[in-house]
């Protein structure tokens, strides 16, 4: 059995406004997010952006075949997908597995864990995921450093059985229709609804 974290477990309380890592058991969390928590060695003196670039480099170096998300669809090679949202404040990161893993980290602190625990999150979890799929074309492929967005900058990045892969445009592009990667921008932005939504009926 994967052990049971609390928020006091691994995350420093110092500098973060709120961050979610709920005590569960259940096979969602005995996979992708715990392995990559417990294998960052995070401690508790990490501050905000600390646990922010670990976790963040955790999803952008996770093997999918060894976290059991092996490919099944016939044709689909996506497995994850995140939208980074560059901001005066720092990054905004939202991660969405095949598993149903569903997260959002912020570098200046905050953010949540466990979404993949909820069915409304899952359910756009999947659309974004299949979003993406079908835009996979607008995407190139990604280096290795896989830098942040800058300020009014959103980075997509597709985590695919054959690599990872970005397309990246300006914030105010993306809020009209036309625009080729809008509809990953409101599917990402559907997922940061859901996640809030949970948090506000006390789901979390």
């Amino acid at each position: 059995m994967s052990p049971t974290w609390t928020t006091e477990s691994v995350v420093s309380t110092d500098p973060l406004r709120r961050y979610f890592l709920l005590p569960r058991t259940d096979p969602e969390f005995a996979t992708t997010i715990w392995t990559m928590i417990v294998a960052s060695g995070l401690r508790r003196s990490d501050n905000g952006a600390a646990l922010f670039h670990r976790l963040r480099e955790g999803v952008l170096t996770l093997d999918p075949v060894v976290e059991g998300m092996l490919r099944h669809t016939a044709g689909t090679i996506v497995w994850g997908a995140l939208m980074e949202i560059g901001a005066a404040e720092g990054t905004v990161t939202v991660v969405s597995l095949a598993d149903g893993t569903t997260s959002l980290y912020a570098s200046a602190g905050g953010g949540a864990v466990g979404g993949g625990a909820h069915s409304a999150v899952v359910a756009a979890t999947r659309r974004f995921l299949q979003v993406t799929e079908a835009h996979l074309t607008s995407f190139e492929a990604d280096g290795e450093r896989a830098p942040a967005p800058a300020a009014g900058r959103i980075v997509f990045r597709a985590l695919t059985y054959g690599g990872r892969r970005y397309a990246e445009a300006a914030e105010k592009d993306l809020r009209e229709p036309g625009h080729s990667l809008s509809p990953l921008y409101q599917a990402g932005y559907a997922v940061i609804s859901r996640l809030r939504f949970v948090e506000a009926v006390g789901a979390f």
